[in-house]
């Protein structure tokens, strides 16, 4: 055996080994947990799992998913977006306001996702420039925003613009545009950080900004980029929402904080930066969905459904440490 052929038997991981890598990973548990949680749901709560129920859910998750996408690579940067249920509440405001007061919901897009542009950045400059916490820094500019949420709503919910509440409810052979457009975010970005050099550099300012720095990255760039397209995500994710229940309230984006963070976690990325999935983010909103369904059909109250995804959460990260016990010699 030459030299060679002995380090690349060294270095190179056996087909065993990939396939343990694949199977056994952290972010591919959650694919067999959602379809454990579709099997038990047809044993314990029949109805959810039903086509129409699944329909009614599904736009749900997709909005869901958006705003889980922008959670998890702020997370893969080791930061914490706060200001999620302020950006998700203000654009589906803006966006009625500006629309009714137009009258071009065409003009409405651009303008609502140019406000949330310029607030990511803003976020993205204190936490990177400034070097404030990304807790504090986005609790306080979500403070703002639901401080400007009650300017701008006057106090009372406004009504959709038709166009929007048509397009949040319209399907493309059968499928729910909300769903597709979910899917376009996810495959968009998950082919961007993995599969191009800006995307590999963005890995690599999260799991170790220093090192990033030392090799010529420029990381302010990049961590101010993440805010941005984060708050991009969270604006998208209101103006659906605000099309689909056909109003927009003062509390839009209030009850998606948490169940953000959990796909973010249950998905299986780490808040130590760098590595993170947004695909299994997306599959995580998923079964963060279907799970509070079935909660909901088996009669539980507010307080059980914030106990489960506590429960959801602690037992992602448990899971976790799994694929290091199988890889253990």
């Amino acid at each position: 055996m030459t030299l060679t052929t002995e380090r690349k038997t060294m270095t190179q991981p056996s087909f065993g080994q990939q396939i343990k890598s694949t199977v056994f990973n952290e972010f591919s548990w959650i694919w067999g947990g959602t379809i454990a949680l579709f099997i038990l749901c047809s044993f314990v709560a029949p109805g959810v799992v039903r086509p129409a129920a699944i329909s009614s859910m599904l736009p749900f998750a997709a909005i869901l998913a958006i705003t889980a996408v922008g959670m998890t690579i702020v997370i893969q940067q080791r930061g914490l977006d706060m200001s999620l249920p302020g950006m998700m509440t203000i654009a589906g405001l803006l966006f009625a306001q500006i629309g009714f007061t137009t009258g071009s919901t065409l003009l409405a897009v651009p303008l609502t996702l140019a406000i949330a542009l310029g607030i990511g950045i803003v976020n993205g400059l204190l936490v990177a420039k400034l070097n404030i916490t990304p807790i504090v820094t986005t609790l306080a500019t979500n403070a703002i925003l639901m401080g400007a949420v009650r300017a701008v709503s006057g106090g009372s919910p406004m009504t959709a613009p038709a166009e929007l509440a048509e397009f949040s409810h319209a399907k493309l052979f059968g499928v729910p545009m909300t769903l597709i457009l979910a899917m376009l975010f996810i495959i968009v970005i998950s082919i961007v950080t993995k599969r191009t050099i800006p995307g590999r550099r963005f890995v690599a300012v999260g799991a170790n900004p220093a090192a990033a720095t030392a090799a010529g990255i420029p990381i302010l760039r990049y961590q101010v980029a993440t805010y941005a397209i984060a708050s991009l995500c969270f604006a998208v994710a209101g103006m659906l929402f605000t099309g689909f229940i056909g109003s927009a309230s003062q509390t839009a984006g209030v009850d998606y904080l948490l169940p953000a963070i959990a796909a973010v976690v249950v998905g299986g990325t780490p808040f130590n930066g760098g590595r993170g999935s947004v695909i299994a983010s997306g599959v995580a909103a998923l079964f963060m969905t279907q799970l509070g369904q079935m909660v909901l059909a088996l009669g539980a109250g507010t307080s059980v459904q914030l106990l489960v995804q506590a429960l959801a959460i602690i037992i992602a990260v448990a899971v976790r440490h799994i694929p290091e016990y199988f890889g253990r010699p």
